[in-house]
């Protein structure tokens, strides 16, 4: 089943993108730059633009992937490899941060060396680019009561943001953000809000909590909410299934939207990427019919043959994709929901809102830390007083963000609403990333050197680092106010606020924020964290006790480079917390999903390395990033890796050659993570490793 697809007016122009995602052309005539129809594009893509060039660089080494006229795919060149194709009509995938085809006439030479790829044609020619960005925000409001049947209709609206109902919509730049809420006095759904007919309603009582659980299944499935006193999926034809089985009502719902979004990538592997899934295998035995032959079935029937495979025999092919989100049973966190819902999260309830550990068990696990000898109960902490119990003190509704931590807990985010209205009302603005680095005590100098030779050491990537030593409040309150895209504070927080030179500043008083994310290493900054949220900013990393000063630098140099390289502040925080015990003081506070660069990598990743009797195990993870959501598929330059996985996700133990283990840690800088230690891949070598 071919896709159907709507465009949509909300990205930026196409030479403004190629532009800022770093496309190199080498043109031969200035002014042949002009608009283009998006027709001219196979593939769906928000605009066009034809320029005369002979070259096109990419800014990484990527693959390419060609297809002709017809459509179907001649080529799939690898960083490794060198394609020459004669002259022809040809559609390449060169995509990288965004979706990004190129439609041209010519013969093609295409190669990689060990930093770009190049495509070469041969001689200057028309080109036409079309772009698909993220529809990162939504483009309407509904205006809802907190009537549970208001909300189901609202909750119905969601699936207008789908550009297709196709497995394709598995593709994150295929899936549009659902329309924004807000609490009213009447139900106002606007007449532009378009829902696709897919015949698929989710029936629950009209209660909020069992909406607000199903919300993103009824979004991914384009579906309509009923009230029905048993939870159920119902279709059109008849076709009914339970969401309410024996493992219970929200296990369940998680259990099918994982099913079908799974399922969903590994179908659409017929259609317009035919590329070589690594859980295809795996799965195909398991149907009755064809992987071909579920891609042309309507939705209707899909989902009622993917409902038929028992998820306990799918299980162990799905990814660990466990990502909650704990919320009230509140009418405030209908507003929540669009986001909620974009994320494909899995909605638990909380019928008491549950906190963060306290600090007193922080201090009680610090305590034990210090008396094993490994450092000393009488280093300096980053606080100028006692450790107190601290909670939430947001006045706005709260919601926790939980991911799975590599070391087997769980990695937590405290968010507002403000922080993803936040996300909403931020407009990119031209390079580079602008990080401000505040130092307000001369004793932790050694954190700021390490982050001043960290920040900005890529050279394909611009960054604007300003460094801020010993400010006063007024000059502190002056950083908060410049529009930059990362803070990165290393001094004293206490319950008073920000120490600084003279005084101290209290985030409650902070009434606007210009900054996107923050890293707070002091003390005690979780409610001053919170507080830059509601003033302006989306996501930080923050701590809810003391942290001593030796471990507070291990962690900041550490979240300094992960960030540096493109993970989103929940990747960095898991994998710094293998750095030290210390890290496990660590919290997020706003969307745990913000990044602040872009990964040079298709997917920022982590590699973890064992050694068996001279043979090294390898496991790669793959983190979702600004160019790889959900969804997404990646796959390592890794020796014997010949398919693709889909993100997040990893690879699973393989066994390498060294030979092919040194080749991997040439292709760029990427964390390596052995024995618990994190170390970086262009730091080290093999050998070096044991």
């Amino acid at each position: 089943m071919k896709p159907t697809f709507e465009p949509t007016a909300d990205g930026l122009e196409i030479i403004d993108r190629i532009e800022r995602h770093r496309y190199r052309l080498t043109t031969h005539d200035p002014v042949s730059l002009e608009p283009a129809d998006c027709d001219e594009i196979q593939y769906p893509v928000d605009s066009a633009v034809r320029i005369t060039t002979d070259t096109i660089t990419l800014p990484t080494t990527h693959h390419v992937y060609v297809r002709d006229e017809t459509g179907a795919m001649v080529a799939e060149v690898k960083p490794d490899e060198q394609t020459f194709l004669p002259e022809g009509e040809y559609t390449l995938d060169i995509s990288v941060s965004m979706k990004v085809y190129a439609r041209v006439d010519s013969s093609l030479q295409i190669y990689s060396d060990p930093e770009r790829t190049h495509i070469t044609l041969d001689s200057p020619s028309p080109v036409t680019f079309g772009a698909r960005s993220y529809h990162t925000r939504p483009s309407q409001t509904i205006t809802t009561t907190a009537a549970p049947t208001d909300v189901m209709r609202t909750v119905s609206a969601f699936g207008s943001a789908l550009k297709t109902t196709t497995a394709e919509r598995s593709y994150p730049t295929l899936r549009g953000h659902p329309p924004a809420v807000e609490l009213g006095d009447e139900l106002d759904v606007p007449d532009r809000l378009t829902v696709p007919d897919t015949g698929i309603k989710i029936g629950v009582p009209k209660k909020l909590e069992r909406i607000f659980v199903v919300s993103p299944l009824v979004y991914y499935l384009g579906a309509k909410v009923v009230p029905r006193t048993e939870p159920r999926l119902i279709t059109d034809e008849g076709y009914t299934h339970t969401l309410d089985g024996p493992e219970g009502f929200e296990e369940t719902v998680e259990r099918i939207l994982k099913q079908i979004f799974f399922l969903d990538t590994v179908v659409r592997t017929e259609g317009m990427t035919p590329l070589p899934l690594q859980k295809r295998e795996q799965v195909e035995p398991l149907f009755n019919h064809s992987i071909q032959n579920l891609y042309e079935q309507p939705l209707m029937e899909q989902i009622q043959n993917y409902l038929r495979v028992p998820f306990s025999e799918l299980e162990p092919a799905i990814p660990n994709w466990r990502f909650e989100t704990h919320v009230g049973p509140s009418p405030q966190i209908t507003e929540f929901l669009p986001f909620i819902a974009n994320d494909l999260a899995a909605v638990k309830i909380n019928e008491v809102e549950k906190q963060p550990p306290t600090v007193s068990e922080e201090a009680q696990t610090i305590s034990d830390f210090t008396r094993s000898g490994r450092t000393r109960n009488t280093e300096p902490v980053r606080n100028t007083e006692p450790e107190s119990t601290q909670r939430d003190i947001s006045a706005s509704p709260l919601i926790r963000q939980l991911w799975n931590s590599s070391n087997g807990g769980d990695i937590d985010s405290t968010a507002p609403l403000e922080a993803f209205k936040n996300s909403i009302g931020r407009t990119p603005h031209d390079d580079p990333i602008d990080i401000e680095v505040i130092c307000n005590d001369n004793s932790m100098s050694e954190e700021s050197e390490f982050v001043n030779d960290t920040y900005g050491n890529r050279d394909e990537l611009p960054f604007d680092v300003t460094f801020h030593h010993n400010i006063s409040t007024s000059e502190f309150k002056d950083v908060l106010m410049t529009k930059s895209d990362f803070l990165h504070y290393i001094g004293h927080i206490d319950t008073g606020g920000f120490q600084c030179d003279n005084g101290k500043v209290d985030g409650s008083e902070i009434k606007n924020s210009n900054i996107k994310a923050f890293f707070l290493n002091g003390c005690q900054s979780h409610t001053q964290g919170l507080h830059l949220i509601e003033a302006g900013s989306i996501g930080g990393i923050v701590t809810h006790g003391n942290v001593v000063n030796s471990g507070a630098v291990e962690v900041g140099n550490a979240i300094a480079k992960l960030l540096n390289q493109g993970f989103p502040l929940y990747g960095a925080l898991d994998i710094a917390q293998n750095e030290t015990l210390v890290g496990q003081q660590y919290y997020m506070v706003g969307d745990g999903k913000t990044t602040i660069a872009q990964s040079d990598l298709e997917a920022p990743n982590v590699c973890s390395i064992e050694k068996q009797n001279g043979k090294y195990l390898v496991n790669i993870k793959m983190y979702n990033s600004i160019q790889a959501k959900k969804g997404s598929i990646s796959t390592p330059h890794l020796g014997p890796i010949d398919s693709y996985y889909v993100v997040p996700g990893e690879t699973g133990q393989m066994h390498i050659e060294e030979s092919q283990l040194e080749e991997f840690f040439n292709q760029g800088q990427f964390p390596v993570i052995v024995g618990g230690r994190v170390y970086w891949s262009g730091d080290v070598t093999i050998s070096s490793l044991w």
